[in-house]
């Protein structure tokens, strides 16, 4: 698997970390200069699909950018099978994946698993913004997420990225 073989178009868009404690994370971000940070509390997580099975987290999740890149913190609350959970109990947390923005999803995502790639996690079919995490024995980290491009997530990318650029220490750390 090499850069001729990539099915992911664009550049990757988004780092994502699985955390024990969001808060502590946050704060520990904020220290780096990465702020202000939106952050959506105890989501449910309906409809998805774990390893083909439906599972339901419940998440904590914040946004903040550095630059162009956005860094996004998942705490899961709760013992509910999920890539969350499975990615905190073998590492103890940390870097589990990277995103790419697509317009069309589908199309990348039947790509990604014609060569090779295993969708793991799935969500959102009829929601504002459908997502897709696929692994590869392959790959050099644990998961590459697909996330649907569409009017609401790239407003809110360009909102978040905008707070980032008018941000200085000092400044709070939480969006409102």
């Amino acid at each position: 698997m090499g850069p001729e073989t990539s099915v992911f178009p664009g550049k990757i868009r988004q780092f994502g970390f699985i955390v024990e404690d969001i808060d502590a994370s946050i704060t520990q971000w904020g220290a780096l200069g990465v702020a202000p940070w939106l952050v959506m509390r105890d989501v449910a997580m309906e409809g998805c699909t774990y390893r083909g099975a439906l599972s339901e987290p419940v998440i904590s999740i914040a946004l903040a950018n550095s630059g162009d890149m956005q860094i996004e913190l998942i705490q899961q609350h709760g013992d509910m099978p999920s890539i969350y959970q499975e990615f905190m109990k073998a590492t103890g947390g940390g870097l589990n994946q990277v995103a790419y923005w697509v317009e069309d999803i589908d199309a990348v995502r039947a790509e990604a698993v014609a060569a090779g790639w295993t969708e793991v996690w799935r969500g959102d079919e009829d929601g504002p913004t459908q997502f897709s995490y696929l692994e590869h024995p392959d790959s050099p980290l644990a998961i590459v997420e697909l996330m649907e491009l569409n009017d609401a997530t790239r407003s809110l990318g360009l909102a978040i990225q905008a707070a980032a650029e008018e941000w200085a220490p000092g400044k709070p750390i939480l969006m409102t």
